[in-house]
């Protein structure tokens, strides 16, 4: 009941805004609402985590566990892409020129941004936890409103379903970089001792920053929230730096460890390096991993041990 009661009400705001069309809901108004909440719901995030008992102790043991995390998901991800693409024949590029400076500051502005809205709301909770109360509750609410909004946006891409997961290559670079993921997050559980189902749910976010953290930190988990959203960032920020060179080994490396932003944030330079016979590729591969984030996440956190 603890699973159900955890992820279905999540996985039921998912899939009414993918499969119900409500038109004042247009593609302009859910990415702004969708920018928006996400930061509301980040400085709540904070808020939370300021409010804490111990936080400085309480935020080394999370940037600890994000770094260690790190290092195993980065390790174990490109092990098995490196050799999923010489077996299953990813493509790679013969050029090698930097990623356009644009994204790169687009990429750190979001994440200076992102970071700030955490930053503010976690000053705020050191100074006023006594003032405001129920933010875990606030949080959960908002986190319903979130998937509901990430549904509508999956379904606005005019992405067939079929059509992705018929797509060879994105399949597989999907699974292997799941399982490789998921592999490193066991792993870590044992050297960071925590239980093996949050070890699970910590990496599960796949690249998802913005989301990875929300989920955990909405059902009852602020401080490994924080570690799920150190580690997810750091994951984008590298990929973003490594997809010029990742992509002249394979494309399996480039695309997968680019994670769940490969089928948005990661597309266009992944698209400048392997031309475009690889973007439906990274669609898929990108599209698995977004779908299943929302539901990895509360599932793993949902079980009892």
């Amino acid at each position: 009941m603890t699973i159900l009661s955890t992820l279905g009400p999540l996985l039921i705001a998912l899939l009414f805004g993918y499969w119900v069309n409500i038109k004042i809901f247009t593609p302009s108004r859910v990415a702004k609402g969708l920018e928006q909440l996400v930061y509301v719901i980040l400085g709540l995030i904070g808020f939370s985590l300021g409010a804490l008992d111990n936080l400085a102790e309480k935020l080394l043991i999370a940037g600890y566990q994000a770094i260690v995390l790190f290092i195993l998901v980065s390790v174990f991800s490109l092990a098995g892409l490196y050799f999923s693409g010489l077996r299953f024949g990813g493509t790679h590029s013969d050029q090698l020129a930097q990623a356009p400076a644009s994204s790169k500051q687009h990429a750190l502005m979001d994440a200076v941004k992102t970071i700030a809205w955490v930053i503010g709301g976690v000053i705020v909770g050191i100074f006023a936890k006594d003032w405001l109360t129920g933010v875990d509750d606030i949080v959960t609410g908002l986190l319903y409103v979130l998937l509901f909004l990430i549904g509508c946006q999956l379904r606005q891409g005019n992405h067939r379903l079929r059509k992705l997961f018929l797509n060879s290559q994105g399949v597989i670079i999907a699974l292997v970089t799941i399982f490789t993921t998921l592999l490193a997050g066991w792993v870590g559980s044992f050297i960071l001792d925590l239980s093996w189902n949050q070890g699970l749910a910590v990496v599960a976010g796949f690249g998802w920053y913005s989301l990875s953290g929300i989920l955990i930190t909405g059902l009852g988990d602020p401080v490994l929230g924080t570690t799920a959203f150190l580690l997810d960032l750091g994951r984008e920020i590298l990929a973003l730096m490594l997809i010029p060179f990742l992509a002249r080994l394979n494309s399996h490396m480039s695309v997968g460890y680019s994670g769940a932003t490969a089928m948005d944030f990661t597309l266009p330079i992944l698209g400048k390096f392997h031309g475009a016979q690889i973007i439906p590729v990274c669609i898929a591969s990108g599209f698995i991993m977004s779908i299943l984030v929302p539901i990895l996440i509360p599932l793993f956190m949902g079980i009892s041990h």
